[in-house]
């Protein structure tokens, strides 16, 4: 089900929550991407490039960056294969900070790749999640020893605005589904009980009678009851009432 959004959280004064907008998990991973790149130049004075490697409940990821490109290529490769700083932060460990000059031996082919890409420098940090779902963020940087503890101290503080903010975004994306769920339940509930009590009008039939003739037609017809119910419906003079949940002018 697409779920249509478009989230807005300002922060406050000591700038609690980020603003982060989009229609997917994709997007909000993407939105919050490019608002942390952002950010941390300001942290920095150097330009990063970010991801936020996002794995969902049933387990399949999504990544967001804030430019296109060999980051988003390199964090995709690192979850893949769990060979690299996206997959030990998203597995919620300690913060991995590479840098060219001590390469990690652990990784030997994520750093070729990191060096051949142009990166210098990366950082994962894990973000707090709930409900079955994992993320990370990663930096890339094409300075040396960018992530040296002073600007990593910055990013680990900074991560928690973050992993705030996504948690939020989230969790107001799932009400969303909930709520247009919750919807068509009501829409399909009212149309069959609605095509039921015609039924029960012409036929002088209980509920229950009226309901089997629905749920004969359907497997008649090969259709859903509510398609059913709304081709009953349609031919009244009024068409297919709406629901009590639809607002009037």
């Amino acid at each position: 089900m697409l779920i249509e959004q478009h989230l807005t959280w300002l922060g406050s004064g000591s700038g609690a929550l980020l603003e982060i907008h989009g229609h997917s998990e994709t997007a909000l991973a993407g939105s919050l991407a490019r608002i942390v790149a952002s950010s941390i130049i300001h942290l920095s004075r150097w330009p990063v490039e970010s991801t936020v490697t996002l794995v969902r409940p049933d387990g399949t990821p999504c990544v967001g960056a804030s430019t296109e490109g060999a980051a988003v290529d390199l964090s995709r490769w690192d979850h893949r294969t769990g060979q690299g700083p996206t997959a030990r932060a998203l597995r919620g460990r300690l913060s991995v900070i590479l840098n060219d000059r001590c390469p990690d031996p652990r990784w030997p082919e994520y750093c070729g790749s990191l060096t051949a890409a142009g990166y210098r420098s990366a950082v994962a940090v894990p973000l707090q999640l709930e409900h079955g779902y994992s993320a990370a963020l990663t930096l890339y940087s094409a300075t040396p020893n960018m992530f040296a503890p002073v600007v990593a101290a910055k990013v680990l503080v900074f991560s928690g605005v973050a992993a705030k903010s996504l948690r939020l975004a989230l969790k107001h994306r799932a009400d969303l589904a909930l709520s247009a769920e919750h919807r068509a339940t009501l829409a399909s509930s009212t149309t069959i009980n609605t095509a039921c009590g015609v039924l029960m009008g012409q036929n002088g039939c209980s509920y229950e009678a009226a309901y089997q003739i629905l749920l004969h037609e359907s497997k008649q017809r090969n259709l859903t009851i509510r398609d059913v119910a709304e081709g009953l419906l349609q031919v009244l003079p009024g068409g297919i009432p709406a629901g009590h949940f639809t607002a009037r002018a």
